[in-house]
């Protein structure tokens, strides 16, 4: 009976959302924010029929299933416009760039890599926690490292720069983890 209930609150919240978008006025406002409770009240009642755990997973796939479907019941095929052929240039490889381009992948795959696995396992290894946590903490924290690294040795102009930190912070983690 719940789950009918939270079904029906959601699918009108869901409804709700997507006639206030399509309409355009004063009310719109009150529309919307009808809406969103009838979706957060909605989760109680997932939650009351499923327990809290299972009650905000059925809410988010009812979520997203009824805007889904409002999207789908709204499909429209329309004719294709027809694009005029644009005139393209030969591009012209330059082979002066290859190795600013080389030493650019080298240094954001293995050495940003190394520094941030090296560097997150460090780190979880200094934390207080129990091995199992750190070693969770250093797998998730390693993309994140990996990717400010990357994102800084692709936006340096000066790409030396970079390269010469990580592997100035790379030593010293490999020789302080693996000796």
């Amino acid at each position: 009976m719940f789950s009918i209930i939270a079904l029906l609150l959601i699918s009108a919240g869901v409804t709700g959302l997507y006639f206030s978008w399509r309409r355009t006025g004063p009310g719109k406002h009150w529309v919307v924010a009808g809406s969103w409770l009838l979706i957060a009240l909605s989760l109680g009642f997932w939650s009351r029929a499923w327990g809290l755990e299972f009650g905000i997973v059925y809410s988010c796939l009812a979520l997203s299933l009824c805007g889904g479907l409002v999207l789908l019941l709204n499909y429209e095929v329309r004719e294709r416009k027809q694009v005029r052929p644009v005139e393209t240039q030969l591009v012209v490889i330059n082979p002066r760039s290859w190795g600013r381009h080389i030493m650019l992948l080298v240094t954001v795959l293995p050495v940003a890599g190394a520094v941030a696995v090296m560097g997150s396992v460090l780190m979880a290894s200094w934390l207080p926690w129990q091995t199992v946590n750190a070693m969770v903490f250093a797998v998730f924290m390693i993309p994140v490292v990996w990717g400010l690294a990357a994102y800084w040795v692709c936006a340096d102009p000066m790409p030396a720069r970079p390269a010469c930190t990580l592997l100035s912070v790379a030593l010293p983690l490999a020789l302080y983890l693996y000796l």
